[in-house]
């Protein structure tokens, strides 16, 4: 009976370590199965991070493609428009223009006697007249070109296809019907341009401030 015990014993143990063996051998086939997945997966990502570059690549040729001819479009026009090409001369002349009349009128500052007559000052008033116009010239400027360049950096923050959209086609629509508006509206065509831009800006910087504050 003892030796049935033991033979009982011995089965036991052999049993259980075959059972060991199976159980260590299916964990060792589950990790190389999941390697190979692993595996599997990397290289079907790689394969789509491939494919998405290559549309994205193909977009951008299609891209630079047709923002370059809708360009050439919009140059074509503006050789075109009569009524945006005098606008776009005027938007550089004439603050030269102005520039020129103030030097001038510095060299030998004048008033209006009320008569249509053009009266110089004294030479104490001129002097202290040209100072302060001077420096009041002075103060104008830098606060212009320090609005100017503050504009700028915030412009280009919210630059992305929208603005590039927006630009475009107020551009195109500005050049195209430049001679009906010019009839309608005596302003600057540029300005108009740029009014119509800075109004896009402010709307998204709005709408950005608002859907961040109902979030």
């Amino acid at each position: 009976m003892q030796v049935q015990v033991n033979k009982s014993s011995v089965e036991a143990v052999d049993q259980a370590q075959q059972r060991q063996e199976e159980a260590e051998k299916q964990a060792k086939q589950a990790v190389a199965q999941v390697e190979r997945e692993k595996k599997r997966a990397d290289v079907e990502i790689q394969r789509a991070n491939l494919n998405a570059k290559r549309q994205m690549d193909i977009l951008k040729e299609k891209e630079y493609f047709w923002g370059a001819g809708y360009v050439a479009i919009i140059l074509f026009s503006i050789l075109k428009s009569s009524a945006f090409q005098r606008d776009l001369l005027d938007f550089f002349r004439v603050p030269i223009r102005w520039y020129c009349r103030f030097i001038e009128w510095l060299v030998i500052p004048t008033y209006d006697d009320g008569f249509g007559n053009q009266v110089a000052y004294q030479a104490g008033e001129a002097w202290l007249f040209r100072i302060l116009a001077l420096a009041l010239f002075i103060i104008i400027g830098v606060i212009s070109v320090l609005y100017i360049i503050e504009g700028i950096q915030i412009y280009k923050k919210q630059w992305d296809d929208i603005s590039k959209l927006c630009f475009l086609s107020s551009l195109a629509g500005i050049v195209v019907l430049g001679d009906i508006i010019r009839e309608w509206l005596p302003v600057n065509l540029l300005i108009i341009f740029l009014l119509i831009n800075i109004a896009m800006m402010v709307l998204k910087m709005w709408m950005k401030k608002s859907f961040r504050s109902r979030k």
